[in-house]
């Protein structure tokens, strides 16, 4: 999927256009990731497993030092990931359930 640079933009709408289509890239992304979120549960057999504290902490950190690389809000990234890996969390907990319940 390509994208124009932002000065190839000669409009608000074409601005526009391109932050729609680079948002549906990261929405794909986004779905591509779940799938592994998913298969992930294989792997793992308890709430511990799946919480892994470390693993979040370094996760959630190492988004954090991206976003701040590229110069973006740090906070910001901090937050959203803390909300996708809570996610995540919660919807290996209910596979989880589902796969012990068989």
């Amino acid at each position: 999927m390509g994208f124009k640079h932002p000065e190839d933009c000669h409009s608000l709408e074409e601005l526009r256009n391109e932050i729609d289509k680079i948002d549906e890239h990261i929405i794909l992304l986004f779905a591509e990731r779940h799938k592994y979120v998913e298969a992930v549960v294989h792997f793992k057999n308890d709430k511990d497993a799946i919480i892994a504290q470390e693993r979040k902490d370094a996760v959630i950190q190492q988004r954090r030092d991206w976003a701040e690389s590229k110069g973006l809000n740090a906070d910001v990234f901090e937050q959203i990931y803390t909300l996708l890996v809570e996610s995540n969390i919660n919807h290996e907990m209910n596979l989880l359930k589902i796969k012990n319940s068989k």
